[in-house]
């Protein structure tokens, strides 16, 4: 804190930063905030000690031909042996790192003949890699440690990205090399090891599937020199078990899902010796599961194999065994391949030669100490050309290998109560397994850097929460005040109610689940209308004639249950009554039949809908509560305001000037199809109250993080705003910008902004423009980080033994050069909460103004209106954890996943086939909100 204090004293002010500022990437701090509760909280951080004079050199590493995954991992093994690099560290990817300059020319090359795992020697045929080490860069860690720590303001330190790289592969190097942890990226890592130790970091998921508890590190920079950031990580893995054991567990019924999940999983094997590494460590041979026998295996043999059916069992599968050929069907040697004959496999002692045998005969005569049971699917271990075959009983699923592949709900939720932990567990862990799994307590394996002991702790202060406003039974302003994060409405009216205007409900019905009819729902039906009118929604438009229908969905039949959904709201649009909402009521969740709901009511019928669950909607017990959740979302999509706050709780925005605006884009998934695209949403208020959030969207080239189409995007957002403020534009535009990373932000001020500048251009008058107006801020949020702060008294912790709603931290595990800041406004129920953290990247609004009381500077201010404004989630009667305008534009998102659910979701043969007509800027993904839907919050 000393540290930060004089740093900022040696700036001179909001005018020496704005100089400083010159002369960096982005805003300067420009001061450390100042209102609330002082408290202390841990931060799951180590200091990280830099000895002295400290300099190391990074090589960077090409290896041809290119190669990936496991064997340049193994590459990287077999250089690193070479005496040329004795005691160097490597990320096993693209370069090593010395303590000292390597005795080596600069692009010198190296010769690997590859070897597997276990090879003393390499194979006859092995291929030769080229290992060329090029481009030495030499940095003095401890240089970067002493500008971190300087008081006084300087230039940017150029390197920094270099040298935190190179200190992220340093401290990673340790958990990669061994052999009982395995790695995720380069910077998450679980410990395979089935010691008594660690079973408590093991969880078993059900169908073939575990859960581990590992642990994220990655070395940041802060005030005062360098910290490494640790955090509790969960993954999910295939349980390392035999296969014949594991099959039951991920369903033999369909093989073809089963062929799938079994596809590149590798195995160790049981029925032939391992072999003695040169250490003399016991290494199992090794293989690589290609699939499930296939009655088109082997085309490129003589003698193909005879396979009955598509995952037939060892009796059914049959090859053909030579006197000559080594034995194909044994995993020892290869696929029978080239230059071989066909079929592939050799004679041994009491078997047959030159005709075909079974598998199951083959392993009944040579490894009879194996039970093989003939109806488990036999895999085969080569390819389709020239496959190998072995059964199930002589397999083990080798530890640490991920799934790419949605969880069931059953295994999701066991997965989320592993993972839900109290602060203070996940702290232990960190203090605890944490530097085991990582190796913290060895120095000399990472150059001397030491780690300290214990958590950092660092300044934070608890911020009030402000007076949310409704209106009482008389349609006055009333206040209600949040405690422990949420506040309850009862009895009290929305800030401006809506009128809903004609609507009923469809009542689906199924094969699972609770099931009601119509009449069954009648009743409550009425009381949720009587609920509406009472909450200040003008609820009477509710359809009598016809009356409710009904719709019958068979469970996991999508095809046929999105055909009825389409058509039913196809009655209702051309219907001379037709609704402007509908409340579909459901007989569970699932996620086919939502995605039809919601593609065809918003992109085809035009209307509303709200979903709810059955049994939830007509419980009685605190039945008023449901209502009122359920009562937010049909007051937001008909334009109403939920609530709101004082004036001066919205500091600038409460000036009716200033536009507040959300962006995001969401990205294909794991097992998406491979032309799925990308979408980007916006929304922005539309005046003072921020109780509006209209949206626009565009579908993009997959996995493009930067927003292709945001110069029309944007300009509609303009057009908007025009139109509900009397003709007149903002003079401000404070953006919150999700889902971009760290090494994506100058990237955000180099190709979104000039649309941005752009949309405006178009819109306001050239004297406006050329004046800065409007005057553009822009604030990176985002929740997909690893700080994690603890309460370190009970006084300051809340029921769930988190830190307090409010708390704010912008010192300790910040830059004193940039200005971000962490916000955990939320109150978390159970686990450990995580802050949002914002990150100003463009600033023309909060330092260009005076200051007003209380606030000492702009931090204040911002801290201050983006904390207020997580209590305006219109959603929600409490503070929630990400600000307001990135919360809508992820939302928007995850609905325009639903849209898409075909390319993004085609595991679950989702029925919805996203080809709502219009045009968008990526042909082939047609997708329009009708008119009367555009300009509302639909997407809630």
């Amino acid at each position: 804190m000393n540290t930060e204090n004089k740093y900022m004293s040696n700036t001179g002010g909001i005018q020496g930063l704005a100089n400083i500022s010159m002369n960096q990437q982005f805003p300067a701090r420009p001061g450390y905030g100042t209102q609330g509760k002082k408290i202390v909280v841990y931060a799951n951080y180590f200091k990280i000690n830099v000895p002295a004079n400290l300099a190391v050199t990074r090589y960077n590493v090409e290896v041809s031909p290119e190669v990936r995954g496991r064997k340049l991992y193994r590459i990287f093994q077999l250089l690193i042996e070479l005496p040329e690099f004795a005691h160097v560290i490597s990320d096993m990817k693209s370069m090593i790192i010395s303590r000292d300059p390597l005795n080596i020319t600069d692009g010198q090359t190296f010769q690997i003949r590859y070897r597997g795992d276990g090879q003393d020697e390499p194979l006859e045929n092995a291929p030769t890699y080229t290992v060329r080490v090029v481009t030495p860069l030499s940095v003095t860690v401890s240089d970067f440690q002493n500008w971190l720590s300087a008081v006084q303001p300087g230039p940017a330190f150029i390197q920094k990205a270099e040298f935190l790289q190179i200190l992220n592969v340093i401290f990673g190097h340790h958990p990669q090399a061994d052999e009982n942890t395995v790695s995720t990226g380069q910077n998450r890592h679980f410990s395979i090891s089935r010691a008594q130790t660690n079973t408590r970091n093991i969880h078993i998921l059900g169908g073939g599937l575990e859960a581990l508890r590992g642990f994220y590190q990655s070395v940041r920079a802060a005030t005062g020199g360098l910290l490494l950031n640790v955090n509790v990580s969960h993954n999910v893995f295939i349980q390392p078990e035999r296969l014949d054991s594991i099959f039951g567990k991920l369903g033999t019924g369909n093989k073809l899902t089963l062929n799938k999940k079994l596809k590149l999983v590798r195995i160790d094997l049981l029925h032939l010796p391992g072999k003695k590494s040169n250490a003399g460590v016991d290494i199992r041979r090794t293989k690589t599961i290609f699939g499930l026998a296939h009655p088109q295996d082997g085309s490129a043999e003589d003698h193909r194999p005879q396979i009955s059916s598509f995952g037939a069992g060892p009796r059914d599968v049959k090859f053909w065994l030579s006197a000559q050929a080594a034995p194909a069907a044994k995993p020892a040697a290869k696929p029978a391949g080239k230059g071989k004959k066909a079929g592939g496999a050799g004679a041994g002692p009491g078997l047959p030669s030159n005709q075909y045998i079974s598998v199951y005969d083959y392993f009944r005569r040579k490894y009879p100490q194996f039970n093989l049971n003939e109806r488990l699917p036999v895999i085969n271990i080569g390819n389709r050309e020239h496959p190998s075959y072995l059964p199930a009983e002589v397999c083990v699923v080798q530890p640490g290998q991920t799934i790419k592949r949605r969880l069931s709900p059953e295994q999701t939720q066991a997965m989320i109560t592993f993972a839900c932990r109290k602060p203070w567990e996940n702290g232990d862990s960190i203090v605890g397994d944490g530097r085991a799994v990582l190796g913290l307590n060895n120095s000399e394996a990472r150059f001397g850097l030491v780690v300290g002991q214990s958590l950092i702790t660092v300044g934070a202060r608890v911020l009030a929460a402000p007076a949310i406003k409704y209106k009482n039974a008389q349609s006055k302003d009333t206040s209600v005040m949040p405690r422990f994060g949420s506040w309850n409405m009862a009895n009290i009216k929305f800030h401006t109610g809506s009128n809903i205007g004609k609507w009923t409900a469809i009542v689906f019905r199924s094969n699972r689940g609770r099931d009601y009819g119509a009449e069954d729902v009648r009743g409550t039906l009425q009381n949720f209308q009587r609920f509406l009118n009472q909450s200040g929604i003008n609820a009477n438009g509710f359809i009598t004639q016809p009356p409710p229908p009904e719709l019958y969905l068979q469970d996991g039949q999508e095809q046929s249950n999105d055909n009825q959904i389409k058509d039913i709201f196809r009655k209702m649009y051309n219907s001379n009554n037709r609704p402007k909402f509908v409340l579909c009521i459901l007989p569970f969740n699932d996620v086919a039949i939502y995605n039809s709901i919601k593609t065809v009511a918003d992109t085809r019928a035009g209307i509303h809908t709200v979903c709810v669950v059955g049994s939830k909607f007509m419980k009685e017990q605190r039945q008023d509560q449901y209502f009122g959740n359920v009562s937010l979302k049909f007051n937001l999509k008909a334009g109403g305001i939920n609530q709101t706050l004082d004036a001066p709780k919205l500091g600038i925005i409460s000036e009716g000037k200033t536009m507040v605006v959300g962006l995001d884009v969401t990205h294909p998934s794991p097992g998406s199809k491979e032309n799925a695209p990308s979408a980007a949403g916006i929304v922005a208020s539309v005046d003072r109250f921020l109780g509006q959030w209209p949206c626009d969207f565009r579908i993009q080239e997959g996995r493009k993080e930067m927003v292709s189409g945001l110069e029309g995007m944007f300009l509609s957002r303009l057009v908007l705003w025009e139109k509900h403020n009397k003709g007149q534009l903002p003079e401000n535009i404070l953006i919150y910008r999700d889902g971009v990373s760290e090494g994506q932000y100058q990237q955000l001020l180099d190709q979104e902004l000039p649309q941005i500048r752009n949309a405006c251009r178009q819109k306001y008058p050239a004297t406006a423009t050329k004046n800065n107006i409007p005057k553009i801020s822009i604030v990176v949020c985002g929740k997909r980080h690893h700080t994690r702060f603890y309460p370190t008294t009970e006084q300051n912790a809340d029921r769930s033994s988190n830190c307090e709603p409010g708390t704010i931290v912008d010192r300790g595990v910040t830059e004193v050069r940039f200005w971000d800041f962490f916000v955990q406004s939320h109150a978390c129920l159970q686990g450990t909460a995580r802050p949002g953290h914002y990150y100003v990247v463009l600033d023309e609004i909060f330092r260009t103004r005076p200051v007003k009381a209380p606030h000492q500077n702009p931090a204040d201010a911002l801290e201050e209106l983006t904390h207020n404004m997580c209590h305006l989630f219109g959603r929600a009667t409490k503070a929630v954890s990400l600000c307001p305008p990135a919360y809508y534009a992820d939302l928007l998102c995850t609905r325009l996943r639903c849209y898409l659910a075909d390319y993004f979701d085609p595991n679950d043969t989702s029925a919805t086939q996203s080809t709502a007509s219009g045009a968008t800027s990526q042909p082939g993904f047609d997708i329009v909100i009708p008119d009367n839907l555009r300009d509302t919050m639909f997407y809630i």
